[in-house]
């Protein structure tokens, strides 16, 4: 499978969205919406990509308040999220009390499990679950490419400071399940530039 990762980040928070196509059938999914998703659905059509879900690493709103946006314009594909965040999309709760969010709901969201493969279309992707910054907090692998969400970044860590996080947990799940990938992994973080498990292994000073 040849995949084709395109990235568009937002100027409000930084926060990256991911358009992840199979160059073969044009088959893709977009990981995470951020609060311009015009610029991936602009993508998305430029290259002729069929989306066949949205996947959220976790659902603070930077990550999904272009949700309603890329609904409207791929249509009512799947969007798949960890049972723990689940509330979130499926009754529109925010998921801290700090950040206040109005997200109309998602009826019936897919669940991303650890251990249970997440299919979309021809594209296939392991689910790695990793808590900490939220409850439910994924890193989505495929290929050698590690999308980690708030979880892992390019020389840092995600935040553990809100109620709802844990920093023992966010340490655990980056040590037992991302600095165990092949060294040659691409981490694709919710923030911030490209990087790989063997950079982080090396330099990252929160590890």
């Amino acid at each position: 499978m040849k995949l084709e990762v395109e990235t568009t980040a937002d100027s409000q928070w930084g926060t990256n969205s991911y358009l992840v196509e199979d160059m073969d059938t044009q088959d893709a999914v977009v990981i995470d919406a951020n609060s311009e998703p015009h610029a991936v659905i602009e993508a998305a059509r430029t290259r002729g990509a069929r989306v066949r879900a949205i996947l959220l690493t976790h659902t603070d709103v930077d990550h999904i308040a272009g949700l309603p946006a890329l609904l409207e314009a791929f249509g009512q594909v799947p969007v798949a999220v960890h049972p723990a965040e689940r509330e979130v999309i499926a009754e529109g709760k925010p998921l801290r009390r700090v950040f206040p969010f109005e997200s109309p709901p998602v009826p019936s969201p897919d669940s991303l499990v650890e251990g249970k493969p997440y299919r979309a279309g021809s594209l296939e992707f392991e689910v790695l679950h990793t808590p900490g910054h939220s409850p439910g907090g994924v890193t989505l692998k495929i290929g050698n490419h590690l999308f980690t969400g708030d979880a892992l970044f390019a020389g840092s860590i995600g935040r553990s400071d809100f109620a709802n996080s844990d920093g023992a947990a966010l340490l655990e799940g980056i040590r037992t399940k991302l600095l165990t990938q092949d060294e040659q992994s691409v981490v694709l973080a919710g923030h911030g530039p490209p990087s790989t498990i063997a950079r982080e292994k090396r330099y990252n000073p929160f590890l």
